[in-house]
């Protein structure tokens, strides 16, 4: 499936400030951005980079003060393939590859250690892999509610099990720390998401079954085969859309994805740049 992505920032800023986002999709495995185009205020020198332990794509500049509008539009095709069939089961942690070694450790927002003997007694009679995984998915979305503002950027995993309500990320961090409770490599997942009502920045997680990972979203909010990856990691601290270092307050986002079969409803085609600050 082909989908088109409408991706609109505005920030007022106070000082001069330096911005590292995370907005752009990733590119290659299962998804090919077919074209892209980064909208910058004039004058303003942007410097694109891929960070070298997950291949995610950032773009960092200095804003200086006033308002501070920025877009990003892209086509991606996705060929991801949503094949959670049973009899995936975990391999042993000495035959995984060593770059997914990382995501079986605890880290800030997802304290697997601390969840050992919940995630044991509630999900360890089960066949170790894809059984577990679901199963984790599966409680989550029954147990917790989602509540927009019932959490903060500081919010962990071990608040979400205790309160029972979160945002995506929180859901997120919950399905990642219980996984890796269990052994199970899992990370974090930024993304798009078609026919996410209201329309915003997503948040999944997924896990490495059978050789490849498996994305899996507790919220039910969106289809799985409407997610759209933006970047990789830990946990949301790896991976936030927007990092500034001055002052800065975050007024405004626009975000629409749509697929190219859909209507389009007289929206303009993006069409092909390189990555430049300027359009």
């Amino acid at each position: 499936m082909r989908f088109t992505i409408d991706c609109r920032l505005r920030y007022e800023v106070r000082t001069p400030t330096s911005f590292v986002l995370a907005i752009q999709a990733a590119d290659g495995a299962e998804q090919s951005v077919l074209d892209e185009t980064i909208t910058l205020p004039p004058g303003l020198e942007a410097e694109f980079f891929v960070d070298r332990f997950a291949g995610n794509r950032f773009v960092r500049f200095l804003a200086q003060p006033g308002r501070l509008e920025l877009g990003y539009a892209a086509t991606v095709l996705s060929l991801s393939q949503v094949d959670h069939q049973s009899g995936l089961n975990a391999a042993s942690v000495n035959a995984l590859p060593l770059d997914v070694l990382p995501y079986l450790n605890p880290s800030r927002y997802c304290p697997s250690d601390k969840l050992a003997a919940f995630a044991t007694d509630s999900f360890g009679a089960l066949t170790s892999g894809l059984a577990q995984a679901q199963a984790i998915a599966d409680w989550i979305s029954g147990h917790v509610t989602y509540e927009a503002g019932a959490t903060t950027g500081t919010t962990w995993a071990i608040d979400t099990l205790v309160e029972r309500r979160g945002v995506c990320r929180d859901y997120a961090h919950l399905g990642v720390a219980l996984c890796r409770a269990l052994d199970l490599p899992a990370r974090f997942v930024s993304c798009y998401a078609w026919r996410l009502d209201p329309p915003d920045f997503h948040a999944v997680f997924q896990v490495y079954l059978d050789g490849r990972w498996r994305t899996f979203d507790a919220t039910r909010l969106a289809p799985l085969s409407g997610l759209i990856p933006i970047a990789f990691g830990r946990d949301a601290a790896d991976v936030p859309f927007a990092s500034f270092f001055g002052e800065a307050d975050f007024e405004e986002k626009h975000i629409e994805v749509r697929r190219l079969d859909e209507p389009l409803a007289g929206a303009a085609a993006p069409r092909r740049t390189t990555d430049q600050s300027n359009p």
